[in-house]
């Protein structure tokens, strides 16, 4: 029982010592306003995605993992941070769908034999193989700014590509069992993106991640991030 107290205490004893070393809890982050400010003219494209939701991704992507909470604000509202995104073009290339007529085979398992062994039996089928491609690219002018002591600039153009790609079986003639059950039989097995999500991909390839390295590297220290 003494054993047994002892060991109580000294547990006690050390959460008290890390609370104390640690400092109790973390204090709350700080709020900084950011304006993301969008051009996209003379893009056909653009027209059919919902700026003001992609405006809302971009502040999602850009505050992650950050030492502050970036609030989103207009441009009237004194922004401590003003992104200004020129989207110079967006290209979403017609969608590229090619159906293949192949015949599977595949060994099944229908029984085994007296001695236990498996026997096998050689199924096969005919299938429609549905491939579906679609490329993208974009050009992204940007402009950041930081209005702090000492006040920060970062600007530079991103042009990447994105191409989505897949595949699935449309329908089968023959045995069911031939086909190999890692391949997506429907097409409601995924879902293909639409123009939001091309250019949001597009953004995350380098851009998104670039600008919150940049956001990042200037305020992770403790006085930037409680000032």
């Amino acid at each position: 029982m003494k054993n047994h107290r002892l060991i109580v205490l000294i547990i006690l004893f050390s959460v008290i010592g890390c609370t104390s070393r640690n400092g109790g809890p973390r204090p709350p982050k700080r709020d900084v306003p950011m304006a993301i400010n969008i051009k996209a003219e003379n893009n056909a494209t653009v027209n059919f995605v919902n700026l003001d939701y992609y405006r809302l991704q971009l502040l999602d992507e850009l505050e992650q993992f950050q030492a502050v909470n970036f609030v989103l604000v207009e441009n009237d509202e004194n922004p401590e941070v003003v992104l200004d995104l020129n989207i110079a073009s967006f290209t979403l290339w017609p969608r590229d769908e090619r159906i293949y007529r192949r015949r599977v085979s595949r060994n099944v398992v229908v029984g085994t034999d007296p001695a236990g062994k498996p026997v096998y039996q050689t199924v096969s089928a005919i299938v429609d193989i549905v491939q579906i491609q679609r490329r993208s690219n974009a050009r992204f002018i940007t402009n950041l700014t930081v209005k702090g002591d000492p006040p920060m600039k970062f600007q530079r153009t991103f042009v990447p590509n994105y191409n989505y790609g897949t595949s699935y079986i449309d329908n089968i003639q023959g045995d069911p069992r031939a086909v190999d059950p890692t391949i997506s039989m429907s097409r409601g097995m995924g879902f293909e993106p639409n123009e939001d999500d091309f250019l949001m991909l597009l953004s995350k390839q380098e851009m998104t991640r670039r600008l919150s390295s940049e956001l990042r590297k200037y305020y992770d220290t403790p006085t930037k991030a409680t000032e």
